[in-house]
Formats: structure tokens, C-alpha cells, sequence
């Protein structure tokens, strides 16, 4: 059954004031509320938490054959990739896999309390920093200003990845890479790219690495190095991009790809990860895993209500729920088992499971009025509790 709570949680005084300095008390869309919610928090029990983390790890593991067999068949037309290039770093990128880097798993949760996978934003997924540290600096100022004992967090999002920057044992120039424009020294010009690109500088250099930013248009391509190229044109070891596979396949270094000595996270074969197609291929082969939706590629294919949805969308866009027209003009779509956002308190609540390294690593929620939920959704804290 389903112990998922709504509470009346407001945000101390002292907090506050730390997010509007973030500006994360800006609203997350012109004329809507502000980004982070300060007056509610979700509450769920330390055994419920374990089984949505369970869940993602379970789900991920499956992905992982999906993909396999995905790469063994040769068959990526359901996920548009146009690119031989990016096919040859798919493939190459899978034989020698490191790791997954981060993703976010978005959940639903049927009448039972079951979670159900309804996406995997596996290449730069949004809210990162807000689920990791500040969510954590939220609970610590909550508990501290009402007194309360007993409660935790499920958020290990911090430890985890000091643990994935260790063990990548990284040397020489590093650098990350967002999509937006950067100024000339390399920072994103855009606030939330900048907060994420920070918070991963910060904790890389937790570890002794030195994470240098730059703009995805300021990378390039050293032809007798065989490495791409920061803001300052040192070659690199490593390139973290906050850059959707999808879009840069479709530029000219994708030629370099299969030739580059940078190691470059995500890793090239997470195109096939973020991509909704996978979750059709996940449903063909296993129908009888409890944490999946029944998913296609053709309309008509599945019974009862179904939302359809971009194969290469993000964050809600697109998506059309059931009785709705759907929305082509974003690209090919991906058709999903209606099973709607849990309902609380007439918010619709989206809990996520994060993903570091391929493990689960922690939980974090965002709301909407709406049942989809889309850019603008609200960051909302959570609590264990019994």
C-alpha cells in the first residue's frame, strides 16, 4: 500500500535565505512559482525508500542486457541515429564501459505502492546539486529548527560520487562542458547548467581533480593528438559534457569519435540509455519485471490507456496523455502504459531514484498542479520517517 505523505514542512528562516541567494527561490517558469518549494516536504518509511532504490537497480541491470542485445542485433533504427561514427563510439565505448555515469530514474506508482519506470534521463539529467547537498542542507536545517528525532534521508547522491571520481583514477587536463553558450573564461552563461557544471567541479575537486568549464561550442579537436581541445585548447583527458548524444551527434566532431583518446561521460553507448525506445525493448523482453510499463513503438500495440511520448524527449516535453492528440512534431514517438503521478494534496508528486555509477544513490521529488511533469515542476524535499 501506498505511505507516501504530503507534508506541511515550512523552510527555516536561515535555509531560505540560502536558496534565494542560489536563486532557487525564482520561479521555474515566467509568471509560475518559485523553483524550490519552502513550504512542503514528502514522507515516506525507510523500508519504502529501499524498495524504490531496489527498483533502480533492478531496472538499471535490465537496461544493461536491453542494450546488449540492441548492440549484438545491429538494429538502431527505432533509435534514429544517423551517424556511423556514433555507432562505431556506441559500440566501441560498450566493449570497454567504465561506467554509467550519473542518470535520474523518473517513477509512477501504481495502486499498490509498486513503483513503475517511466523514464531514464541518462544524459544530463536536471536537478543533480538540488537532490545531492541542498536537499541534505534542508533536512539538517528542518530537523534542527523543529527539534525532531528519529528521521533520516535516503541520499547518498554526495558520497557516491566521490566515489565514482576516485575510481575513475582520472590524470591530466580535465574539463565539463556545457550546451548552453559560456563566457570566455568557460562558465555557463545559463543559471542552471552553471549550478550543476559548479557542483560537479566542486566535488571532482574534493578528490584532487581539476575540472576546468567550457562551452560545448569552445571544445575542439587536436588532429595529431587524436583528443578534443578545451576553452584554452590544452588537449584532455577527460571531457564531461553537459550535452545531450542526441544533439551532438549531429555535429561535425562526431566524426572524431571513433578515433579520440579523451574518455568522455556519459559514456557514448548511454545514447542508447536515455533513449525512450529502449523502454519498448525492455518491455519485449521482460513483460514480467514488476517496475516496467508496458511500452511500444507503434500506436494500437498495447491495451487500455496509453500516453505517448518523444523517443528522444526530456522532462515532459511532448507527452500526450490519454485522449489527447499526440505530439509529432517533436520526432518519433514512444506509446506507454497510462499510470498516473501519485495524487496528493491536488499536486501531482514525481518521485526520481538517482543513479551514480550505475547504482541507486538516492531519492528526490518534484511537483506540478499537472499530471505531467515538465521543466517548470517544483523541487520538493523529502524525509524518512516512520
Amino acid at each position: 500500500m501506498l505511505s507516501l505523505r504530503r507534508l506541511r514542512a515550512p523552510t527555516p528562516g536561515p535555509f531560505r535565505d540560502r536558496l534565494r541567494a542560489l536563486g532557487l527561490l525564482e520561479p521555474g517558469a515566467a509568471g509560475g512559482a518559485p523553483y524550490w518549494n519552502t513550504e512542503a516536504a514528502y514522507a515516506l518509511t525507510a523500508d519504502e525508500a529501499a524498495r524504490w532504490l531496489q527498483a533502480a537497480d533492478t531496472v538499471h541491470a535490465l537496461c544493461l542486457r536491453a542494450i546488449d542485445a540492441v548492440i549484438a542485433a545491429g538494429d538502431y533504427a527505432p533509435f534514429g541515429i544517423q551517424s556511423a561514427n556514433m555507432v562505431s563510439a556506441i559500440e566501441q565505448s560498450w566493449r570497454a564501459r567504465e561506467t554509467a555515469f550519473v542518470g535520474r530514474m523518473d517513477f509512477t506508482l501504481d495502486g499498490n505502492g509498486v513503483p513503475r519506470l517511466l523514464d531514464y534521463e541518462a544524459d544530463g539529467p536536471v536537478c543533480m546539486p538540488e537532490a545531492s547537498y541542498l536537499q541534505w542542507e534542508w533536512f539538517e536545517s528542518w530537523k534542527a529548527a523543529h527539534g525532531a528525532g528519529g528521521e533520516d534521508q535516503e541520499n547518498l547522491i554526495y558520497e557516491k560520487l566521490l566515489d565514482m571520481w576516485r575510481k575513475l583514477r582520472l590524470g591530466g587536463r580535465l574539463a565539463i562542458a556545457s550546451g548552453g553558450d559560456a563566457d570566455g573564461d568557460g562558465a555557463p552563461l545559463d543559471t542552471a547548467e552553471r549550478f550543476t557544471a559548479d557542483w560537479l567541479a566542486d566535488t571532482a575537486g574534493e578528490v584532487g581533480l581539476d575540472l576546468h568549464r567550457c562551452g560545448i561550442a569552445q571544445v575542439g579537436w587536436d588532429t595529431e593528438a587524436l583528443r578534443f581541445t578545451d576553452v584554452g585548447d590544452a588537449v584532455l583527458e577527460l571531457l564531461v559534457k553537459l550535452y545531450p548524444w542526441r544533439w551532438m551527434e549531429r555535429e561535425q566532431n562526431v566524426d572524431a569519435l571513433p578515433a579520440s583518446r579523451t574518455r568522455i561521460l556519459p559514456q557514448p553507448w548511454t545514447r542508447l540509455l536515455a533513449d525512450k525506445a529502449l523502454l519498448a525493448v525492455l518491455w519485449t523482453m521482460f513483460p514480467d519485471c514488476p517496475f516496467l510499463l508496458p511500452a511500444a513503438l507503434e500506436p494500437g500495440v498495447l491495451d487500455g490507456p496509453v500516453v505517448s511520448k518523444p523517443r528522444r524527449g526530456w522532462d515532459g516535453e511532448g507527452v500526450s496523455l490519454p485522449g489527447q492528440p499526440a505530439a509529432t512534431e517533436h520526432g518519433p514517438l514512444l506509446w506507454q502504459a497510462h499510470c498516473p503521478l501519485p495524487l496528493l494534496d491536488g499536486v501531482h508528486a514525481a518521485p526520481s531514484v538517482w543513479m551514480i555509477d550505475g547504482a541507486a544513490a538516492g531519492l528526490s521529488f518534484r511537483e506540478s498542479p499537472m499530471p505531467v511533469t515538465r521543466i517548470d515542476a517544483r523541487f520538493v524535499p523529502h524525509i524518512l520517517a516512520p
